[in-house]
């Protein structure tokens, strides 16, 4: 049926019902009233007349509804195409795992809640190893344009200087200067040095990262507040040694919040996964093992239809033996 008949077929039924409904009236008015002939046909046509501008205003206000439904349709088209290009945007901005030629193995995933969302991943190239797993405020569109500000201010600063907690102070201060610290990124920002064997990283409010293997169990957790959170902020860098067989790993809070359990913090419960998974323990199984975990999980207590953004980055320092 096309939408000429359809509008048609409308405005009979509306027609008809306000015909009937104008005919109940004048019989009661006739049978409350008992009015004189002119009466009557007075009345009547009033009735009539009043009936006849229900139906055109009733036409009126239809067509004008299905313009505003075609407008809309047309908006929520612009948008998902925009949302769709967003997001293969955010898809091409995540680099591909570094090459194992320094002995040590990477592995990421990242799996928004939405179609776009506020995680990023990153490895910084001509910083000396810098990598960064970072988390933005808020959800959505928001959230993607300030994760496309923070990753290129990542790339950019960097020429400037490699030390993370130097580095993570100048960010931080870029940040606070666009959001006045209504928006904010949580990250941490390590460096491998795979020939002196040790991890440098800094930790801006950011759920814990853990290494376990050889070299025993340590948090990832120094640092300071979240980047821009503050107009000026002093990050403290951590430097922890590593041995051939250490596996690290990093996650975002969807990941934690996801796994949490009652009176059991988040990062034991990671350690735990770990520790327990079955040979080989390498960084793709980890990530996987630990996507696959969140999104069994059932999230923070008391919070209907939660979802977030799930980020993990691991790597597994091999060294000659790679």
């Amino acid at each position: 049926m096309t939408r000429r008949m359809s509008n048609l077929v409308v405005a009979m039924v509306v027609a008809a019902i306000t015909y009937g409904t104008a005919r109940m009236a004048d019989v009661l008015v006739w049978r409350i009233l008992h009015p004189r002939r002119g009466e009557v046909l007075l009345v009547s046509d009033l009735i009539l007349a009043t009936a006849f501008g229900v139906v055109v205003y009733l036409l009126l206000n239809l067509s004008a509804t299905r313009t505003r439904l075609t407008d809309l349709q047309r908006a929520q088209i612009v948008l998902d195409t925009q949302l769709a290009l967003a997001a293969q945007i955010q898809r091409h901005l995540l680099p591909p795992m570094p090459a194992g030629s320094t002995g040590v193995q990477w592995a990421g995933r990242l799996e928004p809640a939405l179609r776009i969302g506020g995680d990023f991943y990153d490895f910084i190239p001509d910083a000396g190893g810098l990598f960064v797993v970072g988390d933005v405020s808020g959800k959505g569109i928001p959230a993607a344009l300030l994760q496309a500000s923070a990753h290129s201010l990542f790339r950019t600063l960097a020429r400037e200087t490699a030390h993370p907690a130097e580095l993570l102070t100048r960010i931080s201060r870029e940040i606070y200067a666009e959001n006045a610290g209504v928006s904010y990124l949580t990250c941490v920002l390590g460096r491998l040095d795979t020939a002196g064997r040790t991890l440098m990283y800094v930790n801006a409010g950011h759920p814990a990262g853990v290494t376990v293997g050889p070299s025993g169990r340590r948090l990832l957790s120094r640092g300071g507040p979240p980047a821009g959170l503050f107009p000026e902020t002093i990050y403290e860098a951590e430097v922890v040694s590593i041995e051939p067989g250490d596996l690290g790993v990093i996650v975002s809070d969807g990941i934690t919040e996801a796994i949490e359990e009652d009176g059991v913090p988040a990062v034991d419960i990671l350690s735990r996964t770990i520790v327990n998974m079955p040979w080989p323990r390498t960084p793709e199984h980890v990530c996987d093992a630990l996507i696959e975990m969140s999104r069994r999980g059932r999230g923070p207590l008391g919070v209907a239809n939660w979802d977030d953004d799930k980020t993990v980055l691991a790597f597994l320092f091999a060294g000659d033996e790679y």
